[in-house]
């Protein structure tokens, strides 16, 4: 009988604290819709971030528990994780659930999606991303409101359009009409970490991450599933299509990726003409002061509960 087919579980921690525990009990109680769970932690090794891992541990001995023994920028502690998978027998065909520390697993929207068997219905060539049930808090304040409510589902495609788009068209959407975009939640095969950790030149920032991994050689649509299978803690007032020079590199790395995906996939390079032409001509009218900035779209297809 062949086993049923699930993602590993990469949690990677940043603020930590109570937010950490929240999405600690979140795992735990998800456990089985799982191959492997991997707890990744960026702080000392004698943190309190790592004793609560710890603890944790103890309580769920299936969970696996990595440290950097420091706090690392994303990137960073991105290949760490990747490269203790790498060196744990995954494959590149093998699936990961990537979560944020201070979002949820849902249960609800797993077992809606998952078949008699505990499988999900994952493709290969596809990568997953959202929906996304959300809540809103800031970095200085925690959630606390009624969990019982329902929460607005969060998507990056079009409201009635489809919901499984070839990677390039998928991209050029998101750079001509930015919309929510969340990493936290996604479902992607190893090979897209492994190629974006291993090609040059390296991503410096977390900026634009979710497109760098959708344009993986080994992708050729992205998708979303049918509800939520994450709850994203967000900032209702951020902008990320209107951010500093700095991030410029991470839109350069973003294009050098696509011209190699393009290369790989020669029908995407209408698509990816079209995304250069965009943002040029976007540019040029902001610079002109013919046009504002752009705003990004926090886009709603719906309400679930949680």
């Amino acid at each position: 009988m062949t086993a049923p087919l699930k993602p590993i579980l990469v949690c990677m921690s940043w603020r930590g604290g109570e937010r950490l525990a929240r999405c600690l009990a979140s795992i735990a109680n998800n456990q089985s819709h799982f191959a492997r769970i991997v707890l990744s932690i960026t702080a000392r090794h004698d943190s309190d971030d790592m004793r609560r891992a710890r603890k944790f541990c103890v309580d769920n001995p299936l969970v696996e528990l990595i440290c950097t023994g420091k706090e690392l920028p994303t990137m960073q502690h991105q290949s760490l994780w990747v490269d203790y998978l790498s060196n744990t027998g995954v494959g590149d065909e093998d699936w990961i659930y990537w979560l944020a520390y201070d979002d949820e697993v849902r249960l609800a929207g797993i077992n809606r999606l998952v078949d008699s068997s505990g499988s999900w219905p994952l493709i290969q060539g596809t990568a997953y991303f959202g929906p996304w049930a959300m809540r809103h808090e800031s970095a200085d304040y925690l959630w606390d409101g009624d969990p019982s409510q329902q929460l607005e589902s969060w998507t990056s495609f079009p409201i009635d359009g489809p919901t499984r788009l070839p990677v390039t068209t998928w991209v050029r959407q998101q750079i001509h009409q930015p919309t929510y975009i969340q990493m936290s939640g996604s479902v992607c095969t190893f090979s897209s970490f492994l190629d974006l950790r291993h090609s040059n030149p390296k991503k410096r920032g977390p900026m634009r991450i979710e497109m760098a991994i959708a344009a993986s050689p080994c992708n050729d649509y992205v998708a979303e599933f049918v509800e939520p299978v994450t709850i994203i803690y967000g900032r209702p007032n951020s902008d990320r299509a209107a951010y500093g020079k700095g991030a410029r590199v991470e839109d350069l790395h973003l294009f050098y990726r696509l011209g190699r995906y393009a290369l790989q996939h020669p029908q995407s390079f209408g698509a990816l003409g079209a995304v250069l032409t965009d943002t040029a001509l976007s540019r040029i009218r902001v610079w002109s002061g013919n046009s504002p900035l752009p705003t990004e779209e926090w886009r709603v297809r719906s309400t679930v509960l949680p």
